[in-house]
Protein backbone atom coordinates (compact mmCIF):
# COMPACT_ATOMS: atom_id res chain seq x y z
CA UNK A 1 0.00 0.00 0.00
CA UNK A 2 1.66 3.13 -1.13
CA UNK A 3 1.98 5.94 1.52
CA UNK A 4 -0.09 9.64 1.44
CA UNK A 5 1.63 11.53 -0.83
CA UNK A 6 2.63 14.07 2.09
CA UNK A 7 4.57 11.49 3.72
CA UNK A 8 6.59 10.83 0.27
CA UNK A 9 9.68 11.60 -0.64
CA UNK A 10 10.10 12.04 -4.23
CA UNK A 11 12.66 12.56 -6.79
CA UNK A 12 13.51 15.33 -8.21
CA UNK A 13 16.39 16.61 -10.10
CA UNK A 14 17.17 20.60 -10.63
CA UNK A 15 19.68 21.45 -13.29
CA UNK A 16 21.01 24.55 -14.18
CA UNK A 17 20.95 25.15 -17.96
CA UNK A 18 22.31 28.45 -19.82
CA UNK A 19 21.65 30.24 -16.45
CA UNK A 20 17.93 28.82 -15.67
CA UNK A 21 17.01 26.56 -13.30
CA UNK A 22 15.34 23.57 -15.02
CA UNK A 23 13.32 21.04 -12.83
CA UNK A 24 13.16 17.73 -13.83
CA UNK A 25 10.25 15.18 -12.60
CA UNK A 26 10.98 11.20 -13.53
CA UNK A 27 8.09 9.50 -15.28
CA UNK A 28 6.82 5.86 -15.37
CA UNK A 29 3.88 4.42 -16.38
CA UNK A 30 1.85 1.97 -18.75
CA UNK A 31 1.85 1.51 -23.07
CA UNK A 32 0.19 -1.27 -24.44
CA UNK A 33 2.58 -3.87 -24.02
CA UNK A 34 4.25 -3.12 -20.97
CA UNK A 35 6.00 -0.43 -18.74
CA UNK A 36 6.95 3.30 -20.46
CA UNK A 37 8.95 5.68 -18.52
CA UNK A 38 10.55 9.35 -19.34
CA UNK A 39 11.97 12.59 -17.98
CA UNK A 40 9.76 16.18 -18.14
CA UNK A 41 11.92 19.27 -17.43
CA UNK A 42 9.97 22.10 -16.74
CA UNK A 43 11.56 25.70 -16.81
CA UNK A 44 11.92 28.04 -14.18
CA UNK A 45 8.41 28.83 -13.99
CA UNK A 46 7.84 24.75 -12.94
CA UNK A 47 5.16 25.29 -15.37
CA UNK A 48 6.24 25.57 -18.72
CA UNK A 49 7.87 22.11 -20.34
CA UNK A 50 11.35 22.48 -21.37
CA UNK A 51 11.86 19.12 -22.74
CA UNK A 52 10.61 15.22 -22.44
CA UNK A 53 12.08 12.10 -22.91
CA UNK A 54 9.71 8.82 -23.08
CA UNK A 55 10.69 5.11 -23.86
CA UNK A 56 9.61 1.80 -23.22
CA UNK A 57 10.28 -1.91 -23.08
CA UNK A 58 8.05 -3.34 -25.66
CA UNK A 59 5.97 -1.08 -27.54
CA UNK A 60 4.83 -1.67 -31.32
CA UNK A 61 7.53 -0.69 -33.48
CA UNK A 62 5.63 2.55 -35.86
CA UNK A 63 2.88 2.54 -33.44
CA UNK A 64 3.36 2.80 -29.52
CA UNK A 65 7.28 2.57 -29.58
CA UNK A 66 6.80 6.50 -31.53
CA UNK A 67 6.68 8.24 -28.34
CA UNK A 68 10.50 7.30 -28.05
CA UNK A 69 11.09 9.43 -31.31
CA UNK A 70 12.41 12.69 -31.00
CA UNK A 71 9.18 14.37 -33.03
CA UNK A 72 6.36 13.25 -30.79
CA UNK A 73 8.55 14.49 -27.77
CA UNK A 74 9.18 18.17 -29.12
CA UNK A 75 5.37 18.75 -29.53
CA UNK A 76 5.30 18.74 -25.36
CA UNK A 77 8.14 21.63 -25.41
CA UNK A 78 6.09 25.23 -24.15
CA UNK A 79 2.99 23.15 -23.19
CA UNK A 80 1.89 24.44 -19.67
CA UNK A 81 1.09 21.97 -17.30
CA UNK A 82 -0.97 24.73 -14.64
CA UNK A 83 -3.88 26.68 -16.49
CA UNK A 84 -4.19 30.08 -16.01
CA UNK A 85 -6.64 29.60 -13.13
CA UNK A 86 -3.82 28.09 -11.39
CA UNK A 87 -5.43 24.58 -11.47
CA UNK A 88 -2.72 21.77 -12.65
CA UNK A 89 -4.57 19.75 -15.58
CA UNK A 90 -1.22 18.06 -17.02
CA UNK A 91 -1.14 17.99 -20.88
CA UNK A 92 -3.45 16.38 -23.05
CA UNK A 93 -2.34 13.68 -25.62
CA UNK A 94 -5.10 13.75 -27.98
CA UNK A 95 -5.92 11.86 -31.25
CA UNK A 96 -3.96 13.38 -34.51
CA UNK A 97 -5.48 16.46 -35.51
CA UNK A 98 -7.64 17.04 -32.90
CA UNK A 99 -5.70 19.40 -30.68
CA UNK A 100 -7.60 22.78 -30.12
CA UNK A 101 -5.09 26.21 -30.64
CA UNK A 102 -3.62 27.76 -27.49
CA UNK A 103 -4.60 24.37 -25.28
CA UNK A 104 -1.97 22.49 -23.98
CA UNK A 105 -2.45 19.35 -26.04
CA UNK A 106 -0.15 17.66 -27.99
CA UNK A 107 -0.94 15.40 -31.15
CA UNK A 108 -1.16 11.36 -30.35
CA UNK A 109 0.55 8.53 -32.44
CA UNK A 110 -1.86 7.43 -35.11
CA UNK A 111 -2.22 4.05 -34.42
CA UNK A 112 -0.53 3.51 -31.11
CA UNK A 113 -4.01 4.98 -29.38
CA UNK A 114 -2.96 3.01 -25.90
CA UNK A 115 0.49 4.06 -25.65
CA UNK A 116 -0.75 7.58 -26.62
CA UNK A 117 -2.95 7.52 -23.41
CA UNK A 118 -0.53 5.95 -21.45
CA UNK A 119 1.81 8.61 -21.31
CA UNK A 120 -1.06 11.18 -21.14
CA UNK A 121 -1.92 9.37 -17.49
CA UNK A 122 1.79 8.84 -16.83
CA UNK A 123 1.94 12.61 -16.91
CA UNK A 124 -0.92 13.23 -15.08
CA UNK A 125 -0.19 10.83 -12.70
CA UNK A 126 3.32 11.43 -12.30
CA UNK A 127 3.57 15.53 -12.19
CA UNK A 128 0.33 15.47 -10.20
CA UNK A 129 2.09 14.16 -7.07
CA UNK A 130 4.51 17.10 -7.56
CA UNK A 131 1.67 19.38 -8.15
CA UNK A 132 2.26 21.25 -4.33
CA UNK A 133 6.03 21.97 -4.91
CA UNK A 134 4.91 23.14 -8.43
CA UNK A 135 2.61 25.83 -7.13
CA UNK A 136 4.79 27.22 -4.08
CA UNK A 137 6.07 30.23 -6.03
CA UNK A 138 9.63 29.76 -3.30
CA UNK A 139 10.05 26.78 -4.35
CA UNK A 140 8.47 23.81 -1.73
CA UNK A 141 9.16 23.12 1.26
CA UNK A 142 10.56 19.82 2.41
CA UNK A 143 8.09 17.97 4.59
Amino acid sequence: MAKPIDDRKLPLYIAEIDGATKYIIPLRGTGLWGPIWGYIALNEDKNTVYGAYYSHASETPGLGAEIAQTNFQQEFVGKRIINDKSKFVSIAVMKPGQIAENQDQVDGISGGTITSKGVEKMLLSCIGQYEAYLKNSNGGTEK
